[in-house]
């Protein structure tokens, strides 16, 4: 694990870095490729995933710095920032992508791969994949992992008060197919058996043992 703290600390470092990059585009004036522009992108869930898992790389930068074993607590929020940046990513793949079309009639996968979006809905939740599976890699419990819901529990609650409820915020990602009120619990449901899933797996990789 000694071995691991040097490239950990920087994958860290530049996670936590280009996140704050992409983020600070948003005040520039200029609306990214969505649309989004100033303190709107907070609306996002990927906005707030994104800057949840560069906490997180920020928090883990600085330990590897002072050297020793990550404190659990630092572990289960990086832990837990992951598995919401990569339901970040596998929405947009799988998805928002898809479903979301250009004037020419092209699936949305550009759009959604440009500019600061390229940095939040890629790049970031593959750099921390890549430091959790590779550096970062210890034994959590099925209780601890159960962390990784929280975000996604959090913001399904506001989206759907928001876009339901007081329709202060269009279904901008199409989670109620419509208006169609049945949808709701549907999708909500799906979006956090979509998260445990990822939690399950991802502790399940990081307590595999290495061979020797």
């Amino acid at each position: 694990m000694e071995k691991r703290k040097i490239p950990d600390a920087v994958l860290n470092l530049l996670g936590a870095a280009i996140t704050l990059c992409a983020v600070l585009e948003y005040f520039t004036g200029k609306p990214d490729a969505l649309g989004s522009i100033g303190t709107g992108c907070f609306r996002y869930f990927t906005t707030d995933s994104n800057v949840l898992a560069a906490i997180a790389c920020a928090a883990v930068f600085i330990c590897r710095l002072k050297g020793g074993k990550l404190p659990k607590p630092v572990l289960l929020l990086k832990f837990t920032g992951t598995v919401a940046v990569t339901v970040t990513l596998l929405t947009v793949v799988f998805f928002l992508g898809p479903t979301s079309y250009l004037k020419s009639g092209w699936p949305g996968y550009m759009r959604m791969f440009e500019g600061n979006t390229l940095v939040l809905h890629l790049i970031m939740p593959l750099l921390c994949l890549i430091s959790l599976l590779t550096c970062e890699r210890e034994r959590i419990s099925f209780r601890e992992s159960l962390w990784a819901l929280l975000p996604t529990a959090v913001y399904a609650v506001v989206y759907f008060i928001a876009v339901w409820i007081l329709k202060a915020w269009p279904d901008f990602y199409g989670f109620t197919f419509g208006g169609k009120a049945y949808m709701v619990p549907v999708s909500g449901a799906a979006m956090l058996g979509l998260t445990l899933g990822l939690a399950c797996l991802l502790r399940r990789l990081m307590s595999r043992k290495e061979k020797a």
